[in-house]
């Protein structure tokens, strides 16, 4: 073979024996080494958050929304050199310890040249109006109270997807298919924002825990106000455990919604459901003398109590009509005793006084309306006369939210219906661009004669309008007096039994009288009587409730 030829083969066999050996090295010797690194550029599955539906007042107000934010993650690729120059040595350090970091949309595109993971994040945030309604959400974005979480499967919307092709060290790759995530639906409530704002003004300022109520007589609640209040954007961004704990353990108990989770002594606001129970026994005639004080006999004659009416002079003869009026206690005494606890409680079943009022709304309690069997289970005692008497002033064991009395109220002024109470007026799915609204619906219905209705209507007018002495003039006559609109109800003081400490003040009632449009539950806890505080704060509220509609 000539010296040239072997040369020539020479280089052709060469490389073709390094190809060989590099492919057995890459084949053999590295396989699982290279086999790792081809399976770690697997396709990963990252969920896209979706963005939860609005939460508006029926006149548009955005209670509740989401605001848009984009997140930095920190991965195996990241130069931190680059992101220094991009967001500064604090930011940096903020996202070396903590792994995250908020972002503008210009620092989001330079930091993923980076090696830096972007994704799209939403933050949950309220105006602070209607907390107790509104509600709130956990860090997890899940609705833990209020309308955030009664309809929080229609607020959350669909998450989406997005397959990524990630390298080794983490740098993303590629975006190699997104599925967009479905946006939440949006909830508009009943509410009316002026006016539940106006009612926010009102507790607020008078410094007083309670509880204002304005609700349309078909249900539909336009004011819920429970004071004290919370700011749920604290609870939404997430607290800590020891913060946590001095809210919750609060006294004055921010968080609770007293509307519909708080049981208070009622006092008379209960009185219409016995006049009632006792006009369809088909009676009217009752009438007293009343010295400022009831002595309960017993059958021997024997003085066994001696229970007082809140007007120590008396108020003279009276009759149903002007016990309403003047809300005696001396005559409401002697009417529990006649138609006693069993017919009281039969009474108080029919129009389902006690009962949780199914409002859309988390976290409502049962109230309690006593009888001697429930005596009998939970104290283990007889039931005795003097029971019977303080249950027909609204005292003892009776306790009641305050919107079971707004409910209650709402069946007289339709007379016999009363509709579900709910703060959901309309939602809107923005995926389907379907808008639907929530039909009223009945609760139950109570039958009672006309006739009833058309005596305790008159009698709940006159506890606003009629004007005499001290002893005859309606208890609500001084807080209404000069209104420019009618408007029908009754006052309430229900004494807590402690020494020095001030009644409950409670006024439910409606307007206008005939074809009543709008129901009213005024509760302040410890403020004085019904006819000085409650009613002049439901006299202010039922003024803005016509303002707005002038």
């Amino acid at each position: 073979m000539r010296r040239s030829d072997a040369v020539l083969l020479m280089l052709l066999i060469v490389p073709f024996v390094i190809l060989i050996s590099r492919a057995f090295v890459l084949q053999v010797v590295e396989y699982k080494s290279h086999r790792n690194y081809v399976e770690s550029l697997r396709i990963q599955v990252k969920s896209l958050e979706a963005p939860r539906g609005r939460i508006l007042s029926r006149d548009g107000v955005v209670l509740a929304w989401d605001e848009e934010t984009l997140i930095a993650h920190a991965t195996l690729a990241t130069d931190f050199d680059e992101v220094e120059k991009i967001v500064g040595v604090e930011r940096k350090i903020e996202l070396v310890l903590k792994g995250r970091l908020t972002v503008t949309q210009a620092e989001a595109i330079k930091l993923q040249r980076a090696g830096v993971y972007v994704e799209k994040k939403y933050i949950r945030k309220y105006n602070g109006m209607a907390p107790h309604v509104v509600g709130y959400v956990d860090t997890s974005r899940n609705g833990v109270a209020g309308v955030e979480k009664q309809y929080d499967t229609f607020l959350k919307g669909k998450p989406g997807y997005e397959l990524v092709s990630v390298s080794p060290s983490g740098r993303v790759l590629g975006r190699l298919l997104t599925s967009s995530p479905l946006p939440g639906g949006d909830v508009i409530l009943t509410i009316d924002s002026k006016l539940q704002q106006y009612a926010e003004t009102l507790l607020r300022d008078s410094k007083t825990k309670g509880v204002i109520l304005v609700q349309s007589v078909d249900g539909e609640i336009l004011a819920l106000a429970s004071h004290p209040s919370f700011d749920p954007n604290v609870l939404a961004s997430g607290v800590e455990p020891r913060q946590w704990d001095r809210l919750v353990n609060d006294p004055d108990a921010p968080l609770l919604n007293r509307a519909t989770s708080a049981l208070y002594a009622v006092g008379s606001v209960i009185k219409p459901l016995y006049a009632i129970a006792y006009l369809e026994t088909g009676e009217d005639d009752l009438t007293i003398d009343c010295h400022g004080y009831y002595e309960y006999r017993t059958s021997s004659g024997k003085i066994a109590g001696v229970y007082k009416d809140w007007y120590a002079p008396g108020h003279g003869t009276t009759d149903l009509r002007k016990a309403l009026r003047v809300s005696c206690n001396v005559f409401f005494y002697e009417l529990a005793l006649r138609l006693g606890i069993n017919e009281m409680k039969a009474w108080a079943d029919k129009f389902k006084i006690s009962s949780i009022t199914n409002i859309d709304l988390p976290g409502e309690v049962e109230g309690l309306f006593p009888d001697p069997a429930w005596k009998q289970r939970r104290y283990g005692e007889i039931w005795y006369p003097g029971d019977t008497i303080l249950c027909g002033i609204g005292q003892g064991f009776i306790t009641l939210t305050p919107l079971q009395i707004l409910n209650f109220f709402n069946t007289i002024a339709n007379r016999g219906t009363c509709y579900t109470p709910h703060v959901l007026l309309e939602t809107f799915d923005p995926n389907t661009k379907v808008m639907e609204k929530v039909e009223s619906m009945v609760s139950y219905t109570v039958d009672v004669k006309p006739k009833t209705w058309d005596f305790l209507v008159k009698a709940l007018v006159e506890v606003v309008s009629y004007k005499d002495g001290p002893a005859d003039e309606g208890t609500a006559y001084q807080a209404f007096k000069g209104a420019r609109f009618e408007v029908a109800g009754k006052t309430g003081t229900a004494e807590m039994g402690r020494a020095g400490e001030k009644p409950h003040s409670w006024f439910a009632g409606f307007s206008p009288v005939n074809k009543p449009q709008v129901v009213v539950t005024v509760l302040l806890e410890n403020a004085g009587t019904g006819s000085e505080v409650a009613a002049p704060m439901a006299r202010k509220i039922l003024e803005r409730y016509w303002e707005l509609r002038e």
